[in-house]
């Protein structure tokens, strides 16, 4: 492990850090049932835990570090009967208010009133738009994964939030952002058994929280209790697509079979997960432990057949008739036609945490996750040869520790840090090689060849012959990436008064970001590729690694910093609750710049001052870097937030927030093609050039929203939202002009959108069993360029960059998410349905034989719209001290074929203007049918899965 990095981590263990996760507070006003006096000096506790208080002179109480949970609030007082209130919910960063009345009528020894919390439909300290999900929740949810909760959340169209950009919502454990600073991705998912609390957060959130411009997803993590308790979970499952299937965008008409998911049959051992828990304390009720271990194995619904392997090379051959036939010249290359998934994944995950309660005024825990994914990287062009394509390979390791010390009942800190490393690798073979040096002193890593392994074979073997599957050949890519972050944090609250809770913090993240890409060629003493003779053992090559000058190979390592620091008030008065907050971020990005554009290659300069010394000697790389690039600056933002909320009626608010956030652009497009290695086979759009340069992605965004109870079980929440996007990462400035001729682009700060829309979200609170809630969302997201390179691929396409905005890829009009749930004493069935408008594509045109850029604007055309809906139905069965749940899962119950990716010229999926020509051109290896019934450009078929989980 890197220096800087193991330093970090040590004095995060050695100061017993942590970061306290999202906590809420709760208040309240006790008085004497028969008066309406305020009760002086009245002890109100939570039970089983250390968190408590006494009335003040008003009668009021208030009770703050609170981790999300169900509590029961004790409350008494000499001379009165003791109150017990249930079920009292506590949320991250959130106020529950509890008013209590106490009885002087004096009942039978050990006796209390016992009250059962009533939960408010209307939150009143909410100042911006948030989900809130419980663990609960979640598990009587049709869902596998916490990514698919998140996802039906109101703004939400796949995994882009309130029209932003992939990478834009920050997701949070305990407390600490776990999203890889290279692409924006999350380091890892947790199991939904693990959450305690999630939410989603899209208006404008507090000044704590940063490095997000569209949302922040916080999950609270469960840790053990007092007694033990866990758990064991088996289910398995496959796919089940009908013959045809519901098409919405043709009024939901069933189809004759289409053949676009063949090799699909049923095994209930195709999806298989096993899963199990364990918590309680540990010793003694002072340290307590929560663990859980995972696997899972997915077997996918795009499937390919093993006609041929990849060693084979196929040509047409004329035939003594006068036809021609395709041949197959490699001994053994034809394959056993077995079906082979292509796009299946395994993960095997760990996480386990330890709680210690230090003394009622101190805890720490420390929490580790092991998540080990691995997954076949699908490419439709390896349908017939499944083999030939690789494996991506992610690892991630996740460490946090929290430490929480209340200095007194109105003031508590954290203290904390977290390390993580996710280790991202792709290759089709795992090869050993050794550094060899060549004739003329080029670095070189040559294959050590391994008899019994399999291997790598000529790139002429992947070549197709037209509208056809590939015969033969293997993927010759491969990369390496590492992301490290060490994040230290301190936090800092106080509840001043009664009505102000100040919060201020500092945090300061260190980065280790390596990459390695290449791809594989023959040795240099291997002989061309012979057409004409190939035996099987000729198919095979020895494969090296070129310099990291040549095209092909980039290697890249830098270590940013980030460092920030905010204060923010939470006012709560009696009318009115203010958030207000200002963040101050400042980013090392630890890159450089070239100092002459003109010329951007170290490794193969043009200009002659370039080249050669004064003296007429010839310049080395190194005489170079003398003079070549220039440190990018240092980048710092200022970002003010605000967020208001005050009653209307007493069952009904008006909020309000607003707030200026900024981003860093993912480390991928500052250090992309580090050593500006362009293509030489044009003189115009020769590549993209990094830029390390690139200044904060700005989003300022405002929200005014109304939550309203209309009965006793149903609350309204209407929300009306802006969003103004700056500085996005494209691609949109001028070429850059190359010294001979020829040019490149580099990204800049080019792009900008503007997204606007409405929410409309009715919540029903459980009743006789059933519960239920919709959210529909308006939304209108168009900017100029959903991509940073689109700008770029547009010129090398022929066309011109957008001037001004357009729709965005994901620009959904119409969205709606429905959940409903109904429960008996010992049975139950839930379900998720969701809907979409169509998401706009940009038309080609069919020019007989070409496909032409339409002269339409670029997203001018709508696909069809979406429908999905999930269901679960359980059975318990409790047999002392064990609970038996039998459960059922089918996802797209209808088996609805939603057209995601529909071909350009028709703005179907189900039919190409190509599949003619296909059709009336002489095919070897696939039919036109086969090579355009494509699977990939719907959405999933319909999945089924069984189980059961034993809880005790």
């Amino acid at each position: 492990m890197a220096r800087t990095l193991s330093s970090l981590l040590l004095l995060v263990v050695f100061l017993s850090p942590a970061m306290g996760g999202s906590v809420g507070k709760l208040i309240g006003v006790v008085k004497d049932q028969k008066s309406g006096e305020p009760l002086i000096g009245t002890n109100v506790r939570l039970d089983g835990t250390s968190l408590g208080g006494a009335t003040d002179f008003d009668g009021k109480y208030f009770i703050i570090n609170i981790p999300p949970n169900d509590y029961t609030l004790m409350v008494t007082m000499v001379g009165y009967t003791p109150s017990k209130i249930t079920g009292v919910r506590i949320m991250g960063d959130l106020t529950t208010t509890i008013d209590v009345e106490l009885s002087e009528t004096i009942l039978q020894v050990g006796q209390e009133v016992v009250v059962i919390a009533e939960r408010p439909l209307v939150q009143k300290d909410l100042t911006a738009k948030t989900a809130i999900v419980s663990g609960k929740d979640i598990s009587s949810m049709p869902v596998t994964e916490v990514g698919a909760v998140v996802s039906m959340q109101a703004g939400f169209v796949g995994n882009n939030l309130r029209g932003g950009r992939t990478g834009e919502v920050a997701y949070w454990i305990d407390g600490v952002p776990v999203m890889d600073a290279y692409d924006g991705g999350q380091i890892v998912e947790v199991n939904k058994s693990l959450v305690q609390e999630l939410q989603v957060i899209s208006g404008a959130f507090n000044a704590e929280y940063g490095q997000a411009m569209s949302g922040i997803v916080n999950i609270s993590a469960k840790e053990g209790g007092s007694s033990y308790s866990g758990g064991l979970g088996l289910y398995g499952g496959d796919y089940l697509p009908s013959e045809g299937g519901l098409f919405p965008g043709d009024g939901y008409i069933l189809k004759p079979d289409n053949k676009l998911f063949p090799g699909n049959k049923f095994k209930v051992n195709n999806i298989r997960n096993i899963e199990a828990n364990l918590s309680g304390p540990l010793l003694t009720d002072k340290i307590t432990f929560f663990t859980n271990v995972r696997y899972i194995y997915f077997n996918g619904n795009k499937k390919g057949f093993l006609r041929y392997n990849p060693w084979n090379y196929s040509y047409v051959a004329a035939l003594p008739n006068g036809t021609d036939t395709l041949l197959s010249v490699v001994p053994n290359g034809l394959g056993d036609s077995s079906v082979v998934p292509m796009d299946w994944s395994e993960r095997y995950y760990a996480q386990g945490k330890l709680t210690w309660h230090i003394s009622s005024l101190m805890k720490l825990s420390a929490n580790y996750i092991y998540d080990d994914r691995r997954a076949k990287k699908y490419d439709r062009a390896y349908t017939f040869n499944p083999n030939g394509k690789g494996n991506e390979y992610n690892l991630s390791n996740t460490f946090i520790f929290q430490f929480n010390h209340s200095l007194s009942s109105r003031t508590f800190y954290t203290l904390g840090g977290s390390y993580f490393q996710k280790d991202y690798q792709y290759y089709l073979y795992d090869l050993q090689y050794a550094d060899s040096i060549t004739a003329n002193g080029d670095h070189i890593k040559v294959e050590v060849v391994d008899p019994y392994g399999p291997h790598y074979v000529w790139s002429e073997l992947s070549q197709t012959l037209p509208y056809s599957f590939m015969t033969g050949g293997t993927d010759l890519d491969k990369s390496h990436r590492v992301t490290e972050t060490g994040l230290i944090k301190f936090d800092l609250t106080s509840q001043i008064d009664g009505m102000n809770m100040i919060k201020g913090g500092v945090e300061y993240r260190s980065h280790i970001i390596t990459n390695e890409s290449m791809t594989l060629v023959p040795a240099d003493y291997q002989v061309g590729f012979d057409y004409v003779n190939v035996p099987q053992s000729y198919a095979y090559i020895r494969t090296q690694i070129r310099d990291i000058t040549s095209p092909g190979h980039d290697y890249y390592e830098h270590r940013p910093k980030e460092f920030s620091t905010y204060i923010q008030d939470k006012m709560e008065f009696q009318n009115i609750i203010v958030n207000i907050g200002v963040r101050f971020d400042y980013f090392d990005p630890d890159g450089v710049i070239i100092n002459d554009p003109s010329d951007p290659s170290i490794d193969s300069p043009l200009r002659p001052e370039h080249r050669f010394k004064a003296n007429g000697d010839t310049m080395t790389v190194q005489d170079r870097l003398a003079f070549w690039y220039r440190p990018a600056s240092v980048k710092k933002a200022w970002s003010p937030r605000l967020g208001v909320s005050f009653p209307i009626t007493d069952k009904g608010i008006v909020h309000f927030s607003y707030g200026h956030f900024f981003q860093v652009p993912r480390f991928e497009r500052l250090y992309e093609n580090p050593r500006a290695k362009l293509s030489q086979a044009t003189s115009e759009n020769m590549g993209m050039v990094g830029n390390a340069d690139l200044n904060p992605e700005q989003t300022v965004s405002a929200e005014i929203g109304v939550q309203q109870q209309v009965s006793d079980d149903i609350a309204l929440d209407v929300t009306a939202y802006m969003r103004d996007i700056r500085g996005l990462t494209g691609s949109q400035g001028d070429a850059i002009h190359v010294f001979g001729g020829g040019s490149y682009y580099q990204y800049t700060n080019s792009d900008f959108g503007v997204v606007k829309g409405i929410v409309l979200t009715v919540d029903k609170k459980i009743s006789n069993g059933f519960n239920a809630r919709v959210d529909y969302t308006y939304q209108v997201a168009s900017g100029t360029a959903s991509d940073p390179q689109q700008a770029r691929n547009a010129r090398a396409a022929g066309a011109l960059p957008e001037i001004e905005t357009v729709p965005l890829n994901w620009d959904q009009r119409h969205t709606l998410n429905m959940s409903l749930n109904y429960s008996a004493s010992d049975w139950g069935v839930s379900s998720i349905l969701q809907y979409g408008s169509g998401q706009p594509y940009t038309p080609t045109s069919f020019g007989g034989n070409q496909v032409m850029v339409s002269t339409m604007v670029t997203n001018s055309q709508s696909k069809p719209q979406f429908f999905d809906c999930d269901v679960r139905a359980y059975y318990e069965l409790t047999i002392r001290p064990v609970k038996f749940i039998f459960f059922t899962r089918i996802f797209n119950l209808f088996d609805t074929r939603n057209q995601t990716n529909p071909y350009t010229e028709t703005g179907r999926s189900d039919y190409s203007l190509w599949e003619p020509v296909a059709q009336a051109t002489r095919l070897y290896v696939n039919t036109a049918e086969e090579y355009y019934n494509d699977g990939s450009r719907y959405s999933e078929p319909r999945r089924i899965e069984f189980g059961m989980n034993l809880e005790f």
